[in-house]
């Protein structure tokens, strides 16, 4: 009798114990859910790159006198008009200045200059040196202090002064030059007018038209 009674007692404790077991699965919530917060990255803002901006190529200043230079053609051409100046007040006849041309590039003047008659001798000696004191006066009035011209500057003047004789008929009878270092000297009495003329009279060359018969 004892023993049922354990028994009832063991059975009774057990289904207590299991319907509390299951009456806790039933009603608890369980474990709560963790929820993970996102983390937020914070992108980092880029510099502002400055825009590259071309530097303007600075203009080449232009001054008053650069502007008024002359070029070397221009120069010669003042040369020129210098010449048919000087042939214009020795009232020597300027329809003699058959060809008057600079060559600035190389900085030689070339004059030709029909004769008046070459079968007379003192005309034709006459002609052939009226060049030589026509470029000397031009170097002179340059290089005086004379107020002749507005600027001293040699570059003027070309550096070689070559002339060409013509006989009536058009042909060469004989060609000179002169170079300007020449004149140069005799104007400041460095050579006498015997060695500039020499100095000239052995650049001659004899053309086609040449003769020797004098009346």
């Amino acid at each position: 009798m004892m023993k049922t009674k354990t028994l009832f007692s063991t059975v009774a404790i057990a289904l207590l114990v299991m319907s509390a077991g299951c009456s806790a699965f039933a009603g608890g919530s369980g474990p709560a859910e963790q929820t993970s917060t996102p983390t937020q990255t914070v992108e980092a803002t880029p510099t502002p790159t400055p825009e590259e901006t071309a530097t303007p190529t600075p203009e080449p200043v232009v001054t008053e006198s650069d502007s008024d230079e002359l070029t070397k053609a221009e120069k010669f051409e003042k040369f020129d008009e210098s010449i048919h100046r000087s042939y214009r007040l020795s009232n020597r006849s300027v329809e003699r200045l058959k060809e008057t041309k600079a060559f600035p590039e190389n900085d030689t003047y070339h004059l030709t200059v029909e004769m008046r008659d070459t079968t007379n001798r003192t005309k034709t000696v006459d002609d052939r040196t009226d060049p030589l004191w026509d470029y000397y006066a031009v170097v002179a009035n340059y290089n005086d202090n004379d107020n002749s011209y507005p600027e001293r500057d040699h570059t003027y003047i070309p550096d070689r002064y070559n002339v060409t004789f013509v006989t009536e008929d058009g042909e060469v009878f004989e060609t000179y030059y002169v170079k300007y270092i020449w004149v140069w000297k005799y104007h400041n009495d460095e050579w006498s007018t015997r060695v500039v003329l020499g100095k000239y009279g052995s650049t001659v060359e004899e053309g086609p038209g040449y003769h020797d018969k004098w009346k």
